[in-house]
């Protein structure tokens, strides 16, 4: 009987660290897999949080203008757009300018609440409400109007451009 225990204690000594490796090595890879998906996590919030910063900088350029510096106001925006909005914008930078200059335009904005609404890989959508302090010949004093707008921002290379923006009711 004291040579059994002497043939099965050599196997428990081998096969007990054997299978401590294995769920090491198994911890070690769950943990690994944890740690990545809250990298992920952590860089989606950001990317998030740089998209909705650039509309809402985007919004308060929009609604942000003077007759004074209506060119650069228009270069800035076109500085970040892209796609549609590039497009639509460029068509009708120079009118934009003229009625901006002609009319006398002085417009503040600023930004009231702004929100991611989805993510689609590198397309963000946010929806944005605006409030702008509007001054021109019809109204020297100021009127206050309020806008709400959807934009989709696409990302290319370091940074969030403006690919479609729309005016919402």
């Amino acid at each position: 009987m004291a040579e059994v225990v002497r043939e099965v204690r050599p196997w428990r000594r081998r096969i007990l660290p054997a299978a401590a490796m294995v769920l090491a090595a198994a911890l070690v890879a769950v943990a690994t897999l944890l740690l990545l998906k809250l990298t992920d996590a952590n860089a989606d919030e950001v990317n998030r949080e740089s998209a909705l910063q650039v509309a809402r900088q985007v919004a308060v350029d929009l609604t942000t203008v003077s007759k004074d510096t209506a060119q650069g106001d228009v270069n800035r925006l076109l500085d970040v757009a892209t796609g549609s909005f590039k497009d639509q914008f460029a068509q009708q930078a120079d009118v934009f300018r003229k009625v901006v200059q002609q009319a006398s335009v002085t417009s503040r904005g600023s930004v009231a609440e702004a929100g991611v609404s989805s993510v689609d890989g590198d397309t963000v959508t946010v929806l944005a409400a605006v409030s702008a302090t509007v001054q021109n010949a019809d109204a020297p004093s100021g009127e206050q109007r309020q806008y709400r707008m959807k934009m989709q921002l696409q990302h290319d290379g370091d940074r969030w451009l403006v690919s479609d923006l729309e005016f919402v009711p």
